[in-house]
């Protein structure tokens, strides 16, 4: 199971539609803040990887890693972004990071190489 946070809906439709080409399971949420509230209740399912997007209203990809990762340990963290100047800053964090825009091949290899990981 992977889970897809991205406040665009846009993006949001092609890497489901993306997931599912490629075989994953995936579900997409669409504000970060009510993701975090979802991971604290007692009807969260922990997947394998979170892929989100950085920049978002109310909370940005890095308070969301470190609420989920807080509340659950050691999830793997597919951050990807648009925005050139948070290119460095990713690199501070243990996840994989791709700037956008990516071809769909680039996020199935690093899916394949974040669960061999596991």
């Amino acid at each position: 199971m992977i889970h897809i946070i991205d406040d665009n809906t846009d993006v949001l439709s092609i890497l489901a539609e993306t997931m599912q080409a490629f075989g994953y399971s995936a579900t997409t949420f669409s504000c970060p803040s009510h993701y975090c509230e979802y991971a604290n209740s007692s009807h969260y399912h922990r997947p394998k990887i979170i892929i989100t997007d950085v920049k978002m209203p109310k909370m940005n990809g890095y308070q969301l890693m470190q609420s989920v990762s807080e509340a659950h340990g050691e999830i793997k963290f597919i951050v990807m972004t648009g925005y050139q100047e948070v290119k460095d800053k990713c690199f501070e964090h243990p996840h994989v990071f791709m700037q956008k825009p990516f071809r769909p091949q680039e996020i199935d290899m690093n899916i394949q190489l974040l669960m061999g990981s596991a």
